[in-house]
This record gives structure tokens, sequence and C-alpha cells, in this order.
């Protein structure tokens, strides 16, 4: 029988799952600006004191729990083992955390903190039996259309900087309230959790962290360095997943009606690299665009796969060419297809 960890890592095409469920939700916050808009601003007042967001989210979590374990148990905690090599392996902050929590007539021994965390993997073997149930649940609800939750919580970590947002907010939480050691226990498993997940997903890279990091107390920033300094990195660059309502400009219905007709005239991969210097002409769609998000955001449109290679190359040849005298071939072919839908996207009004 598998194990849970066996059941919820065995997703072979789990990057191609997460672009389209990216694409659905960026059509979706377009197309719903009010309703976002209201859960940030939650988000946001989340310091001082509104919980509402909050609430939200833990009457969505306990919605989705089952009455009913699977049946499935783990036997550790992967990649530690015994209680002795998950101590061995916990960050300061943790161990004296464990400590403090395991005082008996005001003492602790290193035997009562390994009783402590045998006592905490066996509920966390109990609660991951919990987990197939939880993640069948919530998929059903993200499929639930009346459900904007999900997807406003899922736009805000992946694609409006839902992490370094959270971490800076329990920063002014610090700042301003006075916490105990358990409080700053989860903030400091907030940090260790979010950043290098955030980075990994590459909704966030190390310059984004550091930034955050120097306006943050000593505590915080300590923990975001610890971080940065075990990551690896995404080499600077994030996740750029749009829907193609956020990239064009003026009327969006009637552009998007003329980007169906080019596509239906046009059918060649390579077209693609011709309709976006066409919107860009006419001002239609926003000049900073990349080419990759922009055929991104059109095979969402379409609902099909489109290549990629031909189409980006000959985009890179065309962006910067410029069309004085006569052209011969497929420059010619190019010309007249740009020319002749500059204009049509510009009568758009």
């Amino acid at each position: 029988m598998k194990s849970i960890f066996d059941i919820l890592s065995d997703v072979s095409n789990f990057p191609e799952l997460r672009e389209r469920a990216s694409l659905s939700i960026c059509s979706w916050k377009a197309e719903h600006e009010d309703v976002y808009t209201d859960f940030k601003n939650k988000m946001n007042n989340i310091s001082t004191g509104d919980l509402s967001a909050l609430e939200e989210m833990f009457s969505l979590a306990s919605d989705c729990l089952s009455d009913k374990a699977a049946g499935m148990t783990t036997s550790s905690l992967p990649g530690y083992g015994t209680a002795e090599g998950i101590w061995q392996n916990l960050p300061q902050y943790a161990k004296s955390y464990i400590a403090e929590t395991s005082k008996k007539d005001g003492k602790a021994t290193k035997e009562d903190c390994l009783s402590l965390i045998e006592e905490s993997v066996d509920y966390m073997n109990t609660c991951m039996s919990f987990v197939p149930s939880f993640v069948s649940n919530l998929k059903a609800k993200a499929m639930d259309e009346e459900n904007d939750v999900i997807r406003c919580m899922y736009y805000y970590m992946m694609f409006d900087g839902g992490s370094t947002k959270m971490i800076e907010t329990l920063n002014s939480i610090m700042d301003e309230e006075i916490l105990d050691q358990e409080d700053l226990t989860m903030i400091h498993g907030a940090v260790g959790f979010m950043v290098p997940s955030s980075i990994n997903l590459g909704v966030e890279t190390k310059e984004s962290w550091e930034k955050v990091a120097n306006l943050c107390a000593p505590e915080i920033w300590k923990g975001i360095s610890y971080e940065l300094s075990r990551s690896e990195g995404n080499r600077g660059r994030k996740v750029e997943v749009k829907c193609i309502d956020s990239l064009l400009m003026r009327n969006k219905s009637a552009l998007k009606e003329k980007i169906f007709l080019f596509i239906e005239e046009n059918p060649g991969p390579i077209c693609l690299a011709y309709l976006l210097i066409a919107l860009i002409r006419a001002d239609a769609i926003k000049k900073n665009v990349s080419y990759t998000t922009f055929h991104r955001a059109i095979e969402q449109l379409t609902g099909r796969k489109i290549g990629i290679d031909c189409p980006q190359k000959r985009y890179g040849e065309l962006k910067d060419y410029r069309f004085s005298g006569p052209q011969k071939g497929c420059w010619a072919k190019a010309k007249q297809i740009i020319y002749l839908w500059t204009d049509i996207f510009a009568a758009v009004v």
C-alpha cells in the first residue's frame, strides 16, 4: 500500500496542472476585480485586528476536513526518522520552544524533549491520515464556481506577493505586540515555510526576500537570511502567467473577437508573432509584455496547445525590424499581415 507521501507526490504532470490552474485563476481574477480587491483589503487589515480573511480561510479548511481518516499511516516523518534525528535537525528557536514546553517543575531534560517530539510525531501521523480526503474536498471546493476564497488565496500567494506581504504583516505585529515564546516560534515557522516554498515555486526570488528582510525586525531578518543561505534560488526569475484580459487595453471583448478572427485566418503557429506585433503597434496591448507570457495567454484563451520555439524566434527577429522599402518572400507576407491587422486592432474603440 502506498504511503500518504507517495500519493501526494505521485503527480508526474504537476507543472502542467499548475500552469493550467494559474491561467484559469488569472482569467477569473480579471473578471472579478472587485471580489479580489475586497479580499486583499481584508488581508492588509490583519495587522490592525481585522481577522475576517483568516476566519474565511479557517472556515474553508474546516469544511474540507473529513470525519474519518483514510486508514493510512506513516511510521515517521520523512527525512529524519527517530526523535533524536528530528531533534538534531531542529533550528535553535524550535529547540528552545520544545524545552520550554517540556518543563516539569521548572526543568526540562533532553529525555523530556524527545518524549514530546515522539508525541508530536504520533499526532502528525494521525493528522496525515486525513490529508487525502482533505485534498479531495479542497479540489471539489475549488471547482465550485461560487467559492471565491480559494481563487483569491491562490492569486494572492502566486501572483501578488502574498508570501512577502504576510511576513511583513507578522513583522508589524511584532513591532506593536508583546509576544511570548509560542508566538515567536509560530512566526519563525512561517518564515521557514514561506521563504523556501515561494522560491521553489518561482513566485519570489532571493532578491525580493532580501528587500523584505532589510525592512524587518532582527528576529525575522535572521530567519529569512538563514533560509536564503540554504536555498539554491531560481536564477532571479518569477513565474509569469497572465490571462489575455490582463494584457489587453481598451475594449477587451471586441479585441478578443478580432484575435479569434486573426487566428482563424492565420492558423500557423508562427503567425502569433505577427499577432503580438500588430497588437503592440495598435496600442492594444501592454508594450512590455514578453512573448512567452503572451503565448501562454493565447493558449489559455483558445483552449489549445500551440508550439512556442518558432514564433518566439520570429518575434525576436521582427520586433525591431523596420519594414522600409519593398519586401520579399516571408518578410513580405509578415509585413502584409502585420500592417493589415494593425489597422484592424487600432480601429477597435
